[in-house]
């Protein structure tokens, strides 16, 4: 899978499994859907990081993991960007968390070193979206998790890693994900990026195949909160995940 593919694919899967940890969290329905969009390119600055980089099967040199963390400041940089005015690539949502979704609860990630509360909330809860599907997603340098373990892994660093608030809402929502939430998040996901004009194009040429969001779209179909749509169908390491 190409590169930019991969990271757009996972920026859907991170949006959906954020509109269900808002939802735990008793997030507003607006402001909601605003983090999961924010959600879709939270990585978007890894495309300025060399593909070698990223598909290094074994662990990064300095020089590598100084490359690989600059994709929090190329993200926000890459949606202002590409941005019209008052867009939804230029919210103060999409920048947060472009920004802010490896910074630590305790103060120890990156780029800035923010700690508890001066995260932004919306970065804090994309944080533990975007880890639990690179940690359940195959990648060069480690197999695919299963659920479960993944959920083990984020649990153990409630309150150092991640707000224990959301590790909380990660424990409730785990309890009740279907066995293949990662294809309903994929689709849900990329139903959400054609509607907000997020890289259509890109998300399009990756999901030919099954049913179309965009034929949702098309015929005019309102986007559903993923509880909805449940209802309809009856890391290298963690600090390296995302």
């Amino acid at each position: 899978m190409d590169m930019s593919d991969e990271i757009h694919q996972h920026g859907r899967r991170t949006a959906w499994l954020t509109a269900r940890l808002c939802a735990v969290l008793d997030v507003g329905a607006n402001q909601s859907r605003d983090w999961a969009v924010a959600a879709l390119t939270h990585d978007i600055g890894k495309l300025d990081v060399p593909h070698a980089v990223l598909a290094k099967p074994g662990p990064l040199d300095a020089a590598e993991r100084m490359l690989v963390e600059r994709h929090c400041v190329d993200g926000a940089r890459r949606l202002l960007a590409r941005a019209s005015p008052d867009s939804d690539e230029s919210t103060t949502a999409a920048l947060a968390v472009a920004l802010s979704h490896h910074e630590w609860w305790n103060g120890c990630g990156y780029p800035f070193g923010l700690r508890g509360i001066a995260i932004p909330r919306c970065a804090r809860i994309v944080a533990i979206a975007d880890v639990v599907d690179a940690l359940t997603s195959a990648r060069a340098y480690k197999p695919a998790w299963g659920l479960r373990a993944a959920v083990e892994d984020v649990s153990m660093r409630r309150g150092s890693q991640f707000e224990p608030e959301c590790v909380d809402a990660l424990e409730v929502i785990a309890r009740t994900l279907p066995a293949d939430w990662r294809a309903k998040a994929q689709g849900w996901g990329l139903q959400l990026t054609l509607e907000m004009g997020l890289a259509a194009r890109v998300a399009v040429r990756a999901d030919r195949t099954g049913p179309s969001a965009a034929a949702a779209v098309a015929h005019g179909t309102a986007l559903r909160h993923p509880d909805e749509a449940k209802a309809d169908d009856v890391a290298r390491n963690a600090q390296k995940s995302g």
